[in-house]
């Protein structure tokens, strides 16, 4: 029962620490709100984490590792190397709709990285962008072997899949500025949604008319996992 609550109490102090070090980034945070929104004394995060740092490293650690392995559930899972693209650029999506504690936390780091500021971002790399990188690389590599997939740079590719997502939440206050409409409303986004896999598989296939057959199966086999 004892190691039972010892885990509970880890727990409660890892998920309000995500939540406050998304809200405020690693200098803004601080360790007595955390205690306090998980219900412990503070020295609990010190016997667990040791430092504010080390309760950092196992934030990342906690929200990137997740997001690595969903993403390389659909990289490596069945299907051609098109169908699993295809499912990871809508999972990509997906993911910046309902993750907002990853894209706080990973624009916070940016901005200090940017600002050359000390950042994690080398961490942030090695634990889920590297090797999703690689499977990503490989997925194209091996279309391209098949003839599926266009032979083709993979670094352009991969920019423009990913930055379509990225931009879109990016963009959306001024967005909906310009044109009134609302980029999370569900119908939107579910049109976002088509246009992406359009998209994708006029770049990602030898054949465009066979990549959007392809892309609206998948599109179809997702339609539970819209946000």
């Amino acid at each position: 029962m004892a190691h039972e609550n010892h885990d509970d109490s880890r727990r409660a102090i890892l998920k309000a620490a995500v939540a406050e070090f998304a809200r405020e980034g690693e200098a803004g945070a601080r360790t007595d709100a955390i205690a306090r929104a998980a219900g412990v004394n503070k020295a609990l995060i010190h016997y667990y984490f040791g430092t504010k740092e080390g309760l950092y490293a196992a934030v990342l650690d906690e929200v990137f590792t997740g997001l690595m392995e969903r993403f390389l559930r659909n990289l490596q899972g069945p299907g051609t190397p098109g169908e699993r693209l295809l499912r990871h650029f809508l999972g990509h999506f997906d993911h910046l709709a309902s993750a907002g504690t990853f894209t706080r936390i990973l624009g916070h780091e940016m901005m200090r990285a940017r600002a050359g500021q000390a950042s994690w971002i080398s961490r942030i790399v090695d634990i889920a962008f590297r090797p999703m990188h690689a499977a990503l690389t490989a997925a194209l590599a091996e279309g391209a072997r098949s003839g599926e997939l266009r032979d083709q740079d993979p670094e352009p590719v991969l920019v423009s899949l990913t930055g379509a997502n990225t931009f879109y939440f990016i963009s959306a206050p001024f967005y909906r500025e310009i044109t009134g409409l609302d980029p999370r409303d569900p119908g939107r986004m579910a049109r976002q949604r088509e246009a992406l896999l359009d998209f994708a598989a006029s770049i990602l296939f030898t054949d465009p008319a066979q990549g959007r057959l392809v892309a609206a199966r998948v599109l179809s086999e997702s339609r539970g996992d819209l946000p």
